[in-house]
C-alpha cells in the first residue's frame, strides 16, 4: 500500500523546481526612502532619491527632469552596472508606483518588478498627458540580466505572470 503513495509524491517532488520554492520577495516603499535636502544653489531642483535595496548590494535611484521621472538600479562597487526600470514600449513620460518588488534567492535580490504608467506629453509639452498604458516592468540584476520584459497590467493575472518571468531564469539553472 505504501508504494501507491510513493509514486505520486515522488512525481510531485521531481516536477516542482526546487529553485522556485526558495524564491522570496521584499518590497521597498519609495516614499519612505530618505531624500537629501536641496542646498541654496540647487533651489528649485529635485534632489535624486537613493534608496538601499534589501541585502545592501543595490541602490534604487530616482531622478527627475522638468516633466519626467527616471528610476534605475545600480550595484554598489560596480559603476558599470545599471538597470533602467522603464518599459521598452513608447513611454514619453513615466510615472512609477511607490512600491518596488525585489525577487530574492538566498537573501539576495536577483530581479526587480516595478509598476510604471506611461503617458504622452501634454499639449504644452510640459508634463503628462493622455495615459498610454501601464506595465509591470521586470528586470534581472547582475548575473540574471537575461530577465527582461514587461507585462501590461490589463493582462489577466499580471502580477503572477510578472513574478513567473522574474523567476524563470532561476528555473533554467
Amino acid at each position: 500500500m505504501r508504494t501507491a503513495h510513493v509514486v505520486p509524491v515522488l512525481f510531485l517532488a521531481l516536477s516542482t523546481p526546487a529553485s522556485a520554492e526558495d524564491v522570496t520577495f521584499e518590497y521597498t516603499d519609495v516614499e519612505k526612502c530618505p531624500r537629501e535636502a536641496a542646498t541654496e544653489e540647487e533651489e528649485g531642483s529635485d534632489m535624486p532619491l537613493d534608496c538601499p535595496a534589501p541585502g545592501g548590494e543595490y541602490t534604487l535611484t530616482e531622478s527627475y527632469s522638468a516633466y519626467d521621472s527616471f528610476r534605475r538600479i545600480t550595484l554598489k562597487g560596480d559603476a558599470q552596472f545599471s538597470v533602467e526600470l522603464r518599459p521598452k514600449a513608447s513611454c514619453p513620460v513615466a510615472r512609477f508606483s511607490n512600491k518596488v518588488e525585489w525577487r530574492m534567492k538566498d537573501g539576495k535580490p536577483f530581479a526587480v518588478i516595478q509598476r510604471v504608467t506611461c503617458h504622452a506629453l501634454n499639449k504644452d509639452q510640459s508634463g503628462p498627458g493622455k495615459k498610454l498604458g501601464e506595465y509591470l516592468v521586470v528586470r534581472g540584476l547582475k548575473g540574471h540580466t537575461s530577465i527582461s520584459g514587461e507585462v501590461p497590467t490589463k493582462t489577466a493575472a499580471a502580477n503572477t505572470k510578472a513574478r513567473a518571468l522574474a523567476d524563470s531564469a532561476l528555473q533554467k539553472r
